[in-house]
């Protein structure tokens, strides 16, 4: 009986330190339940094992009563997302599981959150609201992601932030919840919107997102999560991940409360010149929408796979100082390969840091297009944490083949008219002077053609 309690107990002590004696954070974003195919994605495909940390993205700030409220109720509510997200831990009682609040859409470019942290008395109230929201919806703790404090709003949001932060973390220590927060990698952001060693003080982790660098913004292609400075990058001026980590421990972050952050995703430009494709080439804009993920400039990793069977040229860097990019015409893209992942994890691990993040699972291939197995991003990174080879030589079991749906470029046939987008149940077009306008559904509806208007998905055929 005593071997038998023995196994047990290792058995357990397994599970527990499933990822070596680190965090893996992993976000999920609630919005590619609406995709299509073979890259629809809702809560029912999430692995419970598959990190130690997984993070709900997003809840956002209403610019009203500055209080933390669902995004999207159909998901996050009528569809259980909250309660099936949080379930997980009854089949794996070690893991975390936490909501994000702000994010892009919700914290760039606005200035509620500068106005919350300005006024003690929001903050008061958004405190105890949001201590609320996580506990009726059984999160184990929050995941402030305000991008970024101080751009715009006030050069005080740097100290008004920790003031927050400072407040939610003694509102929530009673309950042992998790306060975590996601910052820019650039030390410029830095320097303008983290007090570092205040944010040392007050959270539990960082997830540093080390990703981002360069994309279709920019008028000249380049890779968009380089790891190290390359021969061309002088100064201080750019943006170089490697440093970055340094500069966030010189200020006092300690190691272990640094967590990496990996893109399964790349960033896609279009070419100005389809016979000029290296480094730092002349761009115009964003490469063509992801035939799944549906947004333009951004391809999933499993997107990138399916670019590479259809004959794309792809570009190793031999000095291992970045992933890989590919061109095919002029569509140019930037992305991480499973070597660079490699990379990455055993540079984080060499620099004593608590772990990695990577942004997100519904981006992994968790169809099996790339031939290496299912979810090969992840499965690299848990390898690699455990000290483990990551073994490609089993392929992934043949995927379901799913049709691909290209949108077309639409033309203006009637003044006024509004199309809906064959590929996105959410967006649609009208014609207004002769021009395109495309518009987006709120969240959790889809646009009825028969109706010209957005409405309930389960009225519009294909789209529930």
């Amino acid at each position: 009986m005593k071997i038998v309690a023995l196994l047990a107990l290792c058995l357990i002590v397994t599970l527990v330190n499933a990822q070596g004696n680190y965090k893996k954070v992993c976000y999920f974003a609630n919005w590619p339940y609406y995709r299509q195919g073979a890259g629809q994605y809702g809560v029912d495909k999430l692995d419970p094992f598959e990190c130690t940390h997984m993070i709900y993205a997003f809840a956002v700030l209403d610019k009203v009563t500055y209080e933390m409220v669902v995004y999207d109720s159909y998901v996050d509510i009528d569809l259980g997302g909250y309660q099936k997200f949080t379930a997980l831990k009854q089949r794996n009682p070690n893991l975390k599981t936490l909501i994000a609040l702000g994010g892009w859409n919700d914290s760039a470019f606005t200035t509620q959150y500068s106005e919350l942290v300005s006024d003690p008395a929001k903050m008061t109230n958004f405190v105890s609201k949001a201590l609320a929201f996580v506990r009726q919806y059984n999160f184990d703790g929050l995941d402030f992601d305000w991008e970024y404090p101080g751009d715009p709003g006030k050069p005080e949001d740097k100290q008004n932030f920790i003031t927050l932060l400072a407040m939610l973390r003694d509102a929530f220590k009673p309950y042992n919840l998790l306060l975590t927060m996601a910052p820019s990698c650039s030390i410029k952001r830095a320097e303008v919107s983290y007090d570092i060693p205040g944010l040392a003080a007050t959270v539990d982790f960082v997830n540093f997102m080390a990703y981002d660098i360069h994309g279709a913004w920019e008028n000249q292609v380049d890779h968009h999560a380089p790891l190290f400075r390359r021969s061309f990058e002088e100064g201080k001026e750019a943006v170089i991940i490697s440093e970055s980590i340094d500069y966030w421990l010189a200020q006092g972050m300690p190691a272990q409360k640094l967590i990496f952050g990996l893109p399964s995703y790349g960033r896609s430009y279009r070419l100005a010149d389809a016979t000029q494709t290296a480094l730092l080439s002349p761009a115009i804009g964003a490469g063509p929408l992801g035939p799944y993920t549906g947004q333009d400039g951004f391809l999933a990793l499993y997107e990138i796979c399916l670019n590479q069977q259809n004959g794309w040229t792809v570009v190793t860097d031999a000095t291992g100082k970045m992933g890989p990019y590919g061109y095919s015409g002029t569509t140019w893209v930037s992305w991480d390969d499973i070597d660079m992942v490699i990379t990455k994890v055993k540079y984080a691990m060499n620099k004593g840091l608590g772990g990695i993040m990577f942004w997100e699972l519904t981006l992994d291939d968790f169809n099996g297009f790339c031939n290496i197995g299912l979810r090969p991003f992840s499965k690299a990174i848990t390898a690699t944490l455990e000290g483990r080879p990551f073994n490609t030589s089993t392929p992934a079991p043949t995927p379901t083949p799913y049709p691909i749906t290209t949108t077309k470029a639409m033309t203006c046939t009637s003044e006024g008219t509004y199309y809906a987008d064959p590929a996105n149940c959410s967006k649609y077009y009208r014609c207004v002077n002769g021009r395109v306008i495309t518009y987006y559904c709120p969240a959790g509806l889809a646009f009825n053609s028969n109706i010209s208007q957005c409405d309930w998905p389960y009225n519009v055929p294909g789209c529930a």
